[in-house]
């Protein structure tokens, strides 16, 4: 397609815009490409592009499904620019009919076809996927993508043995490359905490204060001070905070903490010294949050012991909860995560399921979950207004018996506060649940139910059922056992 000169100007001053990190001046720019090209899933990408990059994955995955829907990405360059896109904001279902359109107009196309094996272990199908890389494979035997695409095949079908035997291919093709090393190092925890996994680890792109300080590689701190620095999800800061008294006992004489938006005040109830993100004052040292394993030299220990590490501030509870009878129990419930996340997909209960949790005798259901999700919650459940903080969902979290979540961060608040939780996992979990376990050593509080089958919700809701019955005729129905450690 030709393009005016007017169309051109546009599309040169978004990108002008984006380079200068001035997200919403491209995203309104490209836009208006958009609404005068409305079929051309190029445009639609770079829309998709600027909100990507400022951190809207949500609203990029959304654009990207339009263009999706709306076609002209028929040829195949378009296709599989296309499923390129979906796939890195987590729309794996329409990226592997993109994908497939590829293969389809071109079968002997190895990256088509190792797209394709990609897609379909993304959107749950590793099975499926592994007769697509082979296939990927024999046309491209030496491929390092496509290696460790087999890897993390093999990974996500539970061979995890098979899955090092991939990685080690891809490692002699690719020396050095950092995304082998991750993968390998979630396949190596998958398996158990253990210290080569955690130095795998160290391959991931790491944060940097940017100041003065020198990265802690485990030396003595001599009393020097030191700022841990949050990384990834605030489901990662509530599931490491339990490492950082560990560098207090290395000989730091101060460690202050970096604190994502609304964790400050849990954080200082909890007796760490919280630092806004981004605000880096001078210290001696900074170390990364999730490096505290490998430096510390925990190997297998995961200090499951100092559960509950997080307290609930105290203040009052922002808007207590009626009371329920003494007979009764009053359980939270989340289905969906951050809709940001892209492996959300996997992750998030179907949300028909909900309803059956109402054949549980003697529960009061109050949801927890927030954003757009929350709409789905049935009539019969409490709703609760929108917390203000982490703090506040603590409170929520000390007055109720226990919570149902899927693997999201309030599963690991509840966790750390040692609040009883029943924690809903897909049938190819993350590396820190583990595989085939109903315990995990990380929360001794917590009961893991697994998909019996890949997507498989309505298979772990009959489980989850059994477990609640089987919890309320031990425990349930006297009322009694209330409270949980992590209140003050």
């Amino acid at each position: 397609m030709t393009l005016s000169p007017a169309i051109m100007a546009e599309l040169a001053r978004g990108q002008e815009a984006l380079e200068a990190r001035d997200y919403p001046g491209a995203q309104r720019t490209f836009r208006r490409v958009w609404q005068r090209l409305p079929a051309d899933p190029a445009v639609a990408q770079l829309v998709a592009n600027a909100h990507r990059m400022a951190g809207e994955v949500a609203t990029a995955r959304e654009v990207l499904r339009t263009a999706w829907a709306r076609g002209g990405w028929e040829a195949p360059p378009a296709a599989h620019a296309l499923g390129t896109a979906l796939l890195e904001v987590g729309a794996p279902a329409e990226a592997v009919r993109c994908f497939a359109h590829v293969v389809a107009q071109r079968p002997a196309d190895p990256a088509g076809t190792g797209a394709l094996a990609a897609a379909t272990r993304a959107a749950g199908d590793p099975a499926g996927a592994w007769p697509l890389i082979q296939r990927a494979l024999r046309l491209a035997p030496r491929t390092p993508a496509f290696l460790l695409t087999a890897a993390q095949i093999r990974h996500s079908l539970g061979d995890l043995a098979g899955a090092q035997r991939w990685l080690d291919q891809c490692e002699r093709e690719r020396p050095g490359h950092g995304p082998t090393r991750v993968q390998r190092a979630y396949t190596t925890l998958l398996g158990g905490s253990n210290a080569a996994g955690w130095a795998a680890y160290e391959a991931r792109p790491l944060p940097h204060p940017g100041t003065g300080a020198r990265g802690w590689a485990g030396e003595p701190l001599n009393g020097g001070s030191v700022l841990v620095m949050a990384e990834q999800g605030v489901g990662d800061l509530f599931q490491f905070l339990r490492f950082v008294p560990g560098l207090a006992e290395q000989g730091a004489g101060t460690v202050l903490v970096e604190a994502p938006a609304g964790t400050t005040e849990l954080l200082a109830a909890s007796g760490l010294t919280p630092v806004p993100r981004g605000a880096h004052p001078p210290t001696d040292w900074y170390v990364p949050l999730l490096s505290l394993p490998h430096l510390l030299a925990t190997d297998q220990a995961v200090w499951g012991e100092r559960v509950p590490y997080l307290r609930t501030p105290a203040t009052a509870a922002p808007l207590p909860l009626p009371a329920s009878p003494p007979e009764g129990r009053r359980l939270g419930v989340v289905w969906a995560g951050n809709p940001a996340f892209p492996g959300g997909v996997l992750r998030h209960l179907d949300p028909a399921q909900l309803p059956r949790l109402l054949t549980v005798a003697g529960v009061e259901w109050v949801a927890l979950q927030q954003g757009d999700d929350a709409r789905d919650a049935p009539p019969a459940f409490t709703t609760l207004p929108t917390p203000g903080s982490w703090g506040d969902t603590a409170r929520w979290l000390a007055s109720l018996d226990g919570l149902v979540t899927v693997d999201t961060g309030i599963a690991h608040l509840a966790g750390a506060m040692g609040v009883r939780t029943w924690v809903l996992l897909a049938h190819d979990p993350d590396w820190r649940w583990g595989l085939g376990n109903v315990r995990t050593p990380w929360y001794p509080t917590q009961q893991l139910v697994r998909q019996p089958a890949p997507r498989d919700w309505e298979g772990a809701m009959s489980q989850l059922l059994a477990a609640l019955h089987a919890w309320r005729e031990s425990e349930g129905m006297d009322g009694a056992d209330r409270g949980v450690p992590g209140s003050s």
